[in-house]
């Protein structure tokens, strides 16, 4: 049986770089934001739940501002399926 991993996102906060705007404030040339990604909003929080283990506790995993995701202590050889939320379920936080 495969094992299955869901990502949320459950705490956000307004990009410093950009201002939550998701681009670099030059109206002339708007460029995507290198820090958010265009999305204005940074991950603060991350909530991980696996079908075998239940909702994991924060030193199983690390995670980054844009919402990648970092499982530690997992056998490399397991087949693991990863439920992220939609680029739409960022901008709701």
């Amino acid at each position: 049986m495969t094992r299955k991993i869901t990502i949320r996102f459950t705490s956000f906060r307004e990009c410093p770089n950009c201002d939550g705007r998701g681009d670099d404030g030059a109206e002339w040339r708007p460029v995507e934001c290198r820090r958010c990604k265009g999305r204005g909003k940074l991950i603060t929080g991350v909530e991980v739940e696996d079908s075998k283990d239940g909702i994991l506790p924060e030193d199983r995993f690390e995670f980054t501002a844009t919402g990648e995701v970092y499982l530690l202590d997992f056998d490399e050889d397991e087949e693991i399926e990863v439920v992220k939320p939609s680029d739409e379920g960022r901008e709701s936080g």
